[in-house]
Formats: structure tokens, sequence, C-alpha cells
């Protein structure tokens, strides 16, 4: 009888030290989730900045209104578009030198008109359409601008793949002038595909031109 009472007292015992040391490890483990618990890093500021800055950008292009602006021709049709849009944005998102930009834009012999640049051939047709990219997608002595939009529609060239190249030789001196990515319109770098793409859209253009001046 007393060997099951001492086996009774030490079973005992032993259920106590485990119930002690199970409450003891759950408040160990409580406080080292207190400790491990870190608060994000408040690095998310610069990326919305950044988010903010592709937003402008995307409304800046409709405001400039490139798809329907009243001027580009006297003799364009509803309808006829088929556009070009390059971005040149800024490698590390600082602001162009305005007046370095308005220097540029006068050696290429670009002629400001309602807030934006017009280049023009030779022979006085307009070849493409230089504008800010931010809000409100004007150009003034004043402006900040990471980001430009360099546009043409094609389908109101004489010589659409001449035309493009054009835009494309502007881009590459602007780009190696003032550090700036050539992207497409969606704000993408410019691959050798997307530029093949323009170009045989170009030639298409050509090649309907053709045809339809034939009939």
């Amino acid at each position: 009888m007393q060997n099951n009472t001492e086996i009774y007292l030490i079973g005992l015992t032993v259920l106590v030290f485990l119930i002690a040391v199970f409450f003891v490890i759950k408040k160990i483990s409580s406080n080292g989730e207190l400790k491990v618990k870190i608060e994000p890093v408040i690095d998310g500021q610069h990326h919305e900045d950044d988010l903010d800055g592709e937003n402008i950008i995307a409304k800046s292009q409709k405001s400039f209104n490139f798809d329907v602006s009243e001027d580009l021709s006297d003799d364009e049709e509803e309808g006829d578009h088929e556009l070009a849009i390059l971005n040149l944005i800024s490698v590390d998102k600082s602001k162009f030198d305005i007046d370095q930009l308005f220097g540029f834009m006068e050696n290429c012999n670009a002629q400001l008109r309602h807030g934006f640049f017009v280049l023009k051939n030779p022979q006085g047709n307009e070849l493409f359409r230089v504008a800010n990219a931010l809000s409100p997608g004007t150009f003034e002595e004043d402006s900040d601008t990471f980001a430009i939009v360099v546009a043409t529609n094609l389908s109101l060239s004489d010589d659409p793949l001449q035309t493009f190249r054009e835009m494309l030789n502007f881009s590459y001196s602007f780009s190696e002038k003032f550090y700036a990515n050539i992207c497409d319109e969606e704000r993408a770098p410019i691959t050798k595909q997307m530029i093949s793409h323009i170009e045989s859209k170009a030639q298409e253009i050509m090649r309907l031109k053709q045809l339809k001046n034939i009939s």
C-alpha cells in the first residue's frame, strides 16, 4: 500500500512538473512572438511615388489627345488613326533640365505650338510631336518633368516608315543627351521586336496608300 502511495505521489509530482513546464514554455513562446514581430519597413512611400508617376504619364497621354487632335491635318478623315507612340523617361526619374530641353528642341528645329513641339520635314510637313508626359501635358518655361511623349499619326504621313525612323532617331538622340530610357506606349522598354512591328505597320500603311492612289 505504501508503495502504491509513493507511486501516486511520484506520478502527481511529474504531472505537476510537466504542467509547470508547459506554461513556462508557452509564456516564453508568447514573449518570443512579440520580440520577433517586426514592423514593416516604411519604404512603400517611394514605391507609391513611382506608381503615381506612372499613372500621371498614362493620364497625360490621354490629356495630350494625340488621336483626336483637330489640327493634325485638314485632310484627316475621322477614325483614320494609326499612332506610333514612344515614351522617353529619365533613367532615375530625375527631372530634365528644362532650359537644356528647350535648347535641344530648338537645335532640332522644333516649333512650339499649343504647349507641345512639332517637328517637320524639309518640305514643311509635320513628322511627329513631342509633349510633356506629366500633367497637364504641355511645356512651359518653368515645367518640371522626367518624361516626354513622342507621337505621330502614321496614316497622315507621306512616308510612314521614314517618319517613324525619324521619330526613332530623335528618341535615340534625346535619350543619349538626357539619360532617358526609350519605352513603348505602355511605358515598357522598347525592344527590337516592337520596333520591327511598328516598321511593318508603317510599310503596310504605305502599301495601302499606294493601292488607294492607284484605284
